[in-house]
């Protein structure tokens, strides 16, 4: 069974900063971008494999194979998931995959958001999914890079 060593949301999915900090300190060899749009464009998926380091491999998969799949599909990988929203790191949760934590690094201002820090605002509809993950007992980890100090989990509620 694959084992899930990170759940990051992220608006910007894999990039530098992931590919960089993220994969290396939390040992992933695995890269899965769980997302539906970026799973059926090569284009993105092309900009995204640009920040996998050479020692892990990028699969771009739509949030239903990725509950599906993931667990029996790479066996003996140690797996970092991406994912664009709370509403998909729930999905992921609630379908059972072994999640207990989630990152929460950068979910940009569009209109209706809140700020809760200069990286991460928050829409009503963000507040209720995470509200279910912690229902779930999912630690919520708001950093944007390894080194940040986490910010209380509370301010997402």
């Amino acid at each position: 069974m694959a084992e899930i060593v990170f759940t990051r949301i992220d608006d910007r999915l894999l990039h530098g900063q992931v590919g960089r900090e993220w994969v290396k300190s939390e040992g992933a060899d695995l890269i899965l971008v769980a997302n539906d749009k970026t799973a059926n464009d090569r284009q993105a998926q092309k900009l995204m494999n640009i920040a996998t380091p050479l020692f892990a491999e990028a699969i771009f998969w739509s949030i239903d194979r990725t509950i599906a799949e993931i667990e029996s599909k790479y066996e003996d990988n140690k797996v970092l998931i991406l994912v664009e929203s709370p509403e998909d790191a729930y999905k992921l949760v609630e379908a059972g995959l072994d999640i207990t934590s989630v990152n929460v690094g950068n979910m940009r201002q569009l209109p209706g958001k809140d700020e809760i820090n200069e990286n991460v605002y928050v829409s009503k509809e963000d507040r209720e999914f995470f509200k279910k993950l912690k229902d779930k007992n999912v630690s919520l980890d708001i950093r944007t890079i390894h080194s940040d100090q986490a910010a209380d989990e509370n301010i997402l509620f």
